[in-house]
């Protein structure tokens, strides 16, 4: 189905449930990583690109303040309704719904600030439309939220620019108790058709590289769901808080003020202050925790002098005021810092590969961000090496997984001559073999384009 077709769709489906014609629509898609996986709450670049598969939003505005969503998929998604609120009550965790009152809740706050009293605001009706994959590492969350948002700001004329949406929804989706780093929202918002986006964080700022002709992204469903809630929520925000003590061990080490401000909060605030920091970094922290791969909550407190109680509430206690709990081999600080500053590295490199067109080296480092991913950070599955062993073996220049892992997409780069090789070894060998995959499961795709909101 082409694009026209999926938005008649939507017209008609909203016409349908809502009784009158939609005034806005949205399509915010979803992404995938090229490579810079786990740094950006680390506030290192990352360099994802949009897809062509999207969340498609119809909406109106309404009389009241309330909010109304109908999912075109509503026997998975049942309707919700809520009302415009500075603070609005969660749904259960893992309910759709929460990422619209996410959005809702943050333009508008936003909107309070800017002298305009939320029962002035106009609720609003939305159908939702998606072939995003759910649960899939793509970011259809993140894609809902900001569709969610564009829609809600046409419709109350709020002004924000791009830039500004990203962040504000980055904010935004830690309502439903995720802690990222804003890679999602600004891939949403900021792509370009046939660029890879390069995002720079604190302040948010965004370049475009040539994604060189003659190649291709293949994006392969692993068949297991990468859903952030529960326990795979727990153990995304685990790596979050692993990180956080590493910056804060390595601040106290140089030095450098180990309060909850900048510049001692994320990895990267404290590269300036060393030289070849990507390597000398992980070797003073190795040297820190006397090369222990586990950190128990006690020994962590005491080496940044601090009792346990504090320790928790300052890195343990999550958004619902609960302490995470620590596995019994503890925080693993030092082999997920490890990966970041490896995977910063990497990075920097892959950036230089897209300038000068240099695919076979760039497919090396997303080898080598594969292996970092499953090793040092523990995001991986035997179902995501087991795709990115095909690709490679196949024709690919390079594969790894894509976005938080723990299941989800992997993604190979490829020149388009090895494509259908590629495809018929990943349905031969790993598809085959497997209960049906979800629909989108496996495709073939070039750098798309960012979020649009227009009248409909």
């Amino acid at each position: 189905m082409d694009g026209a077709d999926r938005w008649t769709d939507v017209r008609r489906g909203f016409e349908r449930e809502f009784g009158r014609a939609p005034a806005w629509r949205v399509c915010a898609p979803g992404r995938v990583n090229l490579i810079g996986e786990h740094v950006d709450y680390n506030g290192y670049p990352v360099l994802p690109l949009a897809v062509p598969q999207a969340v498609r939003l119809a909406a109106a505005p309404r009389g009241d303040t309330a909010v109304r969503l109908h999912n075109a998929a509503e026997a998975a998604f049942g309707d919700r309704s809520f009302d415009v609120a500075e603070t609005i009550p969660p749904s259960e965790i893992g309910d759709w719904g929460n990422y619209a009152k996410a959005a809702v809740e943050s333009l508008t706050r936003l909107a309070i600030e800017q002298g305009r009293p939320a029962g002035t605001l106009h609720g609003m009706d939305c159908l939702v439309h998606s072939d995003l994959p759910p649960a899939s590492g793509l970011s259809s969350s993140t894609a809902l939220v900001v569709a969610v948002g564009l829609a809600f700001a046409a419709v109350n004329r709020l002004p924000l620019e791009p830039h500004a949406m990203a962040e504000r929804m980055a904010e935004a989706e830690h309502y439903v108790g995720t802690q990222g780093g804003g890679m999602d929202q600004a891939a949403c918002l900021l792509a370009r058709r046939g660029y890879v986006l390069k995002v720079e964080f604190h302040p948010l700022r965004a370049a475009h590289l040539p994604f060189p002709p003659g190649h291709c992204i293949i994006a392969a469903h692993s068949t297991v769901q990468a859903r952030k809630t529960a326990e795979q929520r727990l153990a995304y925000n685990r790596r979050v808080i692993e990180c956080r003590v590493g910056a804060h061990l390595l601040a106290r080490a140089l030095g450098v003020r180990a309060s909850g401000a900048a510049p001692a909060r994320r990895l990267s605030d404290l590269a300036p202050l060393v030289a070849d920091a990507e390597e000398e970094l992980p070797r003073r922290l190795h040297a820190l925790v006397d090369g222990r791969e586990g950190l128990a909550p006690a020994d962590a407190a005491d080496a940044l002098g601090m009792d346990p109680a504090r320790f928790a509430q300052t890195f343990l206690r999550m958004s619902d005021g609960r302490i995470l709990s620590v596995p019994a081999d503890g925080l693993k600080v030092l082999s997920r810092c490890r990966h970041v500053f490896s995977e910063a590295a990497r990075t920097r490199r892959a950036e230089r590969c897209l300038e000068t067109g240099d695919m076979p080296a760039l497919g090396r480092l997303m080898d080598q961000s594969h292996a970092s991913c499953a090793a040092d950070m523990e995001v991986s599955c035997p179902e995501l090496d087991q795709l990115v062993g095909i690709m490679r073996n196949a024709g690919a220049l390079g594969a790894r997984l894509t976005g938080a892992g723990l299941g989800g997409f992997a993604v190979a780069l490829a020149p388009v001559g090895a494509a259908d090789d590629i495809l018929r070894a990943l349905r031969r060998d790993f598809y085959a073999r497997r209960p049906p995959a979800p629909d989108g499961a496996l495709f073939v795709c070039r750098p798309a384009q960012g979020a649009v909101e227009e009248p409909f």
